[in-house]
């Protein structure tokens, strides 16, 4: 409640209102972490040093003509965060993190488009920024070259870019133990969620990864933050969640999400584009809705493969479900880090619908 220049009536009443929709509240009971202590250790991170790195890794970004970084903001942010309970949880952690958002524009012919990226990292190298900010020029490029997207029923689609995350959060969803405890999940455990003829589905979790801004020795219930295999070549072992949760559906042992790991899959990405294809490296917002199924959103920047070769498109949009995407969907052998997420560079799908021209 904001209590400030609010009469006592008014907070009264809003006290009235609280207490009211507590009575429609009624969780079964859930036991508290219990009797964990750390102090943590503080981090040695420089702020000013690192904010200084970032600053010139931007300023390193070479632009052509007709291109230019129009803006951009950082952010470097230390925490320390400590948990307290009545069951004798008293732990203390820290965690660091860095934020560069940055817009570019790009211009042909009086036409210019403009892109925005949002960058998130720890212990990100100067030139590894530097060439981010930089990739977004090629993209801007192929942008004012593209076409209009063709339509297709039924296209072989390479979804890449940072949107390969959501596409695997689909799966972490369904071992979340709060949607498994109100019977919205599909994943079961010792049972494969995927097709015979689908790349093998391994994720782990991790508690640190490098170059995560994830990195928390501890969730907020004061629960250590442990190592998990979910899936094992396609077969679901375990479940994560809040404690709440864990213990209505009988989890003895639980974690919460800091880091993800999905293992690379059969295909190079070479392999992939040896057919007619449409690659899709940016949507205009990737949707996933884990309770359908659904996924797919309009393309802002794709390529795709025909008979004239390989050229860049826009426009249109992809739809899909995963019902159908888990019986033979690939994964490319190469990988890539995304912040707390490490992902193949490209998820392969069969016979998706394309909307187009």
């Amino acid at each position: 409640l904001f209590m400030r220049d609010r009469s006592k009536e008014e907070i009264k009443k809003e006290i009235d209102k609280a207490i009211f929709a507590a009575r429609f509240v009624q969780n079964p009971w859930f036991p508290l972490v219990a009797d964990q202590q750390s102090e943590g250790n503080d981090l040695d991170v420089n702020l000013t040093e690192e904010l200084v790195k970032i600053c010139e890794a931007m300023q390193k970004v070479k632009a052509k003509e007709n291109e230019k970084v129009n803006s951009y903001e950082v952010f470097v942010n230390k925490k320390k965060t400590h948990i307290l309970n009545s069951q004798g949880v008293d732990v203390t952690f820290y965690g660091f993190d860095c934020e560069v958002e940055a817009v570019i524009n790009t211009s042909k012919e009086g036409h210019e488009i403009e892109l925005y990226k949002d960058l998130r990292f720890a212990n990100k190298k100067g030139e590894e920024i530097t060439l981010e900010i930089e990739k977004m020029f090629i993209s801007g490029e192929a942008r004012l070259k593209a076409v209009s997207t063709k339509k297709n029923e039924h296209a072989n689609v390479i979804l890449s870019g940072d949107d390969v995350v959501q596409f695997f959060q689909y799966f972490t969803s369904h071992t979340n133990a709060a949607n498994q405890y109100m019977g919205i999940a599909k994943a079961k455990i010792d049972e494969k969620m995927s097709g015979d003829d689908a790349d093998d589905l391994t994720i782990e979790l991790k508690a640190h990864m490098d170059g995560s801004t994830k990195n928390d020795a501890y969730d907020m219930d004061g629960n250590p933050v442990k190592d998990r295999v979910l899936f094992d070549k396609g077969v679901c072992k375990t479940f994560w969640g809040s404690i709440q949760h864990a213990h209505y559906i009988h989890m003895d042992d639980t974690t919460s999400i800091n880091n993800v790991v999905v293992h690379g899959g059969s295909m190079s990405i070479e392999d992939m584009k040896k057919e007619p294809y449409l690659e899709v490296t940016d949507f205009s917002s990737f949707i996933m809705d884990p309770i359908t199924g659904s996924f797919g959103g309009e393309i802002r920047l794709g390529y795709e493969k025909d008979a004239r070769g390989v050229h860049p498109v826009a426009g249109g949009s992809i739809s899909a479900n995963f019902s159908k995407a888990v019986k033979n969907m690939k994964f490319s052998k190469e990988t890539r880090q995304i912040n707390n997420y490490i992902v193949p560079c490209a998820v392969y799908l069969r016979d998706v619908v394309v909307a187009g021209e």
